[in-house]
């Protein structure tokens, strides 16, 4: 039988609670995400859900990387739409700008200058991850962007499911 990696879940959430706290990374809270998320929350539910899928998947992690790296890779500090950029050079073009942003206030590893620079991987093709760590990243950005443009037309289909049972059970 195959024994189960054990991560250290504590170790992982102070490191995520510490950058949380930091002034700089608290910023990330002024600039708009999807569909009303901004980019501080879509950072620590993609933090979160990484963790996650490295305990579904059964991946032994550096948890402190996995932490600064998922709370990074969206480190661009801008506002798209005041930009005027396109969602493709946005997607295209952030991880580098995030990368850049990230070095200048913070002392990166290597790993997660990577995972910053991988977490679009394909669209940014010559940039794959190339550790867990960024693996996971890339795959929990694409899962929570996706809840996270899916959430409003799940309140609609839910408002609507609603209406339609009520009807049924007043008839």
């Amino acid at each position: 039988m195959e024994e189960r990696v054990k991560n250290d879940k504590k170790l992982f959430y102070e490191e995520l609670n510490k950058l949380v706290m930091d002034s700089r990374i608290r910023r990330l809270s002024k600039y708009p995400q999807h569909n009303g998320s901004n980019t501080l929350t879509h950072c620590v539910q993609v933090a979160k859900r990484s963790f996650a899928l490295a305990e579904e998947f059964g991946w032994d992690i550096d948890e402190k990387e996995l932490a600064r790296g998922a709370m990074l890779h969206d480190y661009y500090q801008y506002d798209i739409k005041k930009e005027g950029f396109s969602a493709y050079h946005h997607g295209t073009s952030h991880p580098l700008t995030a990368m850049k942003k990230a070095q200048e206030d913070f002392d990166l590893t290597e790993k997660e200058r990577n995972i910053i620079r991988g977490h679009m991987w394909p669209l940014t093709l010559a940039h794959p991850p190339k550790s867990k760590e960024a693996i996971l990243v890339c795959l929990a950005d694409k899962d929570i962007a996706t809840r996270e443009f899916a959430m409003p037309e799940i309140r609609k289909a839910k408002k609507l499911a609603g209406k339609v049972l009520n009807r049924k059970s007043s008839q």
